[in-house]
């Protein structure tokens, strides 16, 4: 048997993933390949990032593992130009993991509770552990900012 046509059946070119959210089909040639899986999920090494089909939620994505269809988190993409990173801190943490600032996409996994008086929802996000994506590579990695001005529960 052909070996080429045996790689071709194994591999799907996507794969649908009924979320939370309903189904959404994800391109493997797409996904996001994480070495040393996230905080908590190490055993989970490839994601996907897609929109959330909820125009109230058009700020966030949704990352989702390619793997295990329970396990997604709702991320939010961080904006260069905030300024919330210092650039000293974005410069040490990229080279520590080899990206090119030009080819670095950051997402930072995004919170919901209950809010205290029961009604209604926060959200917060943790600023002290980001996912760096190298977007030429498609490899990520969940960053541990080294100092403790980043907040792991930052209110959006």
């Amino acid at each position: 048997m052909d070996s080429e046509k045996v790689a071709e059946k194994e591999t799907p070119e996507s794969v649908i993933v009924e979320t939370r959210f309903g189904d959404i089909e994800f391109s493997w040639d797409k996904g996001i390949y994480m070495p040393v899986g996230l905080l908590g999920f190490p055993e989970h090494h490839v994601f996907g990032i897609a929109n959330i089909p909820n125009t109230s939620l058009d700020q966030f994505k949704l990352y989702q593992s390619l793997t295990d269809a329970n396990l997604s988190f709702i991320v939010a993409p961080y904006n260069m130009e905030s300024g919330v990173y210092s650039d000293k801190d974005l410069e040490i943490a990229l080279k520590s993991l080899a990206i090119e600032h030009k080819d670095v996409a950051i997402i930072m996994v995004v919170t919901v509770r209950s809010a205290t008086d029961g009604k209604g929802i926060t959200m917060s996000t943790n600023l002290r552990a980001p996912i760096l994506i190298d977007t030429v590579r498609q490899v990520a990695w969940q960053h541990i900012m080294p100092n403790d001005k980043y907040s792991v529960q930052h209110d959006l």
